[in-house]
């Protein structure tokens, strides 16, 4: 039986007395310390040794940039460490490391712990480094290691519909799922910039327990990652206080006084990543903050890539509920004129690739369901994630104009996106259970949609779309 989709909760007296509390803590300096250092680099447990959890590397402004997160049992003197992995004094980092203090930090929602937030900054291409987070106090984490790759060059990133831990309850066991879903694509993409998340990472806002379901593969501390504001995310500032996101807007898709927000964006991969609150109804300031960021950014990227939760040309249910209508008449005007190349979201558990899309959301004359799509400026592609953990999968709407290629098997999925100068290439794959006899067991995946995206007039190298991983 297809889960059907759940209202947010209202929050009971006691749980939003907690969250108002947590939100008006005062933020909590944070000054460096000096070192001691030395742990475990093979893992992201930390075995518990340290008062650190939750640790996070996320994507930063531009490619020179990482930024960090984590939760600490105490507040204050939070700070990141990082060098060169050729560095390494055994299993320690060298005395010399580099360091920063914590931008910010507080009280997390659960009144129980304080959540801090870093940033790595001066890194240099094709580099591999090493780095902890932590205090003298509540001790450092493991040594995590991540790479950086070559600013322009050839490059891919991964891309997930809703984890939505804790939606299975327990049947599917969501968390496994994502593990495997992760496992898998990061086994396929070879050597992936940053895993983009888009939304719904966790079914119960203020659930702590679920964020650390969420954030348990090793993955989430060695690939940076972005993330997208689902409508099961935002009713709690967990969100923000979890995931460390690049330059912030304040003044479009804010959240409230208990509630998560911000439109944002970042480059990397040589592409423009804009990201809208779509919680947030109000249109204008989303389109208002995309005109802004391509104004200011767009000739600096060659591709530019729109990411929202609500889906708006989606095969499932969701495509008619007043919100996504909404979304549906202002998305493509802003999305045309600013060229916007690809629309990647999720909500509703089904994958859904379009035709090319006009300024007015009508598919393009000539625009079809094959491998090779060539857009004119102003063209746009969208695409629909379903579940990346099994957790639930909604009904198949059969007939909808926009839908170009649409797979509802009900198995979690993910797309690879390989960028070049002259194409971006996204291929959908599903990854199947290990069955009932082992259903944790990690199963190859299965290539079920791919498609090729250039601009009229350049010359791409010709692609064997039969010869991918």
């Amino acid at each position: 039986m297809k889960a059907q989709h759940h209202l947010i909760r209202p929050l009971s007296f006691l749980s939003a007395l907690a969250l108002l509390a947590a939100l008006v803590s005062a933020p909590i300096p944070a000054h460096a310390q000096n070192e001691t250092l030395g742990s475990d680099p093979t893992a992201k447990s930390q075995e518990r040794t340290s008062a650190i959890t939750d640790p996070v590397l996320h994507i930063g402004a531009d490619e020179r940039t990482r930024n960090l997160s984590w939760m600490s049992e105490s507040s204050g003197g939070g700070e990141v460490r990082w060098a060169k992995a050729s560095e390494l004094e055994g299993r320690d980092l060298p005395t010399d490391a580099k360091r920063a203090a914590t931008t910010k930090s507080g009280l997390s929602t659960d009144l129980k712990r304080h959540y801090n937030h870093a940033s790595m900054t001066g890194l240099e291409p094709d580099t591999e480094y090493v780095y902890q987070v932590g205090s003298e106090e509540d001790g450092f984490s493991s040594v995590a290691r991540f790479a950086t790759r070559t600013a322009g060059g050839d490059s891919e990133f991964l891309v997930f519909g809703d984890p939505q831990i804790g939606a299975g309850g327990g049947n599917p066991d969501d968390a496994t799922g994502w593990n495997r879903t992760l496992t898998s694509a990061l086994a396929t993409a070879q050597g992936p910039q940053l895993i983009y998340s888009l939304g719904d990472q966790v079914n119960s806002a203020h659930d702590q327990g679920q964020y650390e379901e969420y954030l348990a593969p090793e993955a989430t501390t060695t690939v940076p990652q972005a993330t997208t504001i689902g409508n099961h995310d935002v009713a709690s500032k967990s969100y923000e206080q979890h995931f460390n996101r690049p330059n912030v807007s304040q003044d479009h898709g804010e959240g409230g006084a208990i509630t998560s927000g911000g439109d944002y964006w970042f480059i990397d991969s040589g592409v423009l990543f804009i990201n809208i609150n779509s919680n947030s109804r109000d249109s204008d300031e989303h389109a208002e903050f995309i005109d802004e960021v391509v104004k200011e950014h767009g000739d600096d990227a060659r591709w530019k890539v729109l990411g929202f939760h609500h889906s708006i040309y989606s095969t499932a249910t969701h495509n008619s509920d007043p919100d996504v209508k909404k979304l549906r008449d202002a998305i493509p005007p802003v999305a045309a004129r600013n060229d916007i190349d690809l629309v990647v979201s999720g909500h509703d558990h089904i994958y859904n690739r379009t035709f090319l899309m006009d300024s007015e959301g009508k598919k393009v004359e000539g625009s079809d369901a094959g491998f090779e799509q060539e857009k004119e400026e102003g063209q746009t592609m969208y695409l629909t994630l379903t579940s990346s953990s099994g957790s639930k999968f909604y009904d198949y709407v059969p007939g909808l104009e926009w839908e170009a290629k649409s797979v509802h098997n009900d198995t979690p999925a993910f797309t690879r996106v390989r960028v070049s100068d002259g194409a971006l290439q996204a291929t959908t794959y599903e990854v199947p259970a290990g069955g009932a006899q082992q259903p944790e067991a990690q199963t190859a995946s299965e290539k079920i949609d791919d498609v090729e995206i250039t601009r009229a007039g350049n010359d791409v190298p010709e692609t064997d779309a039969g010869d991918l991983r």
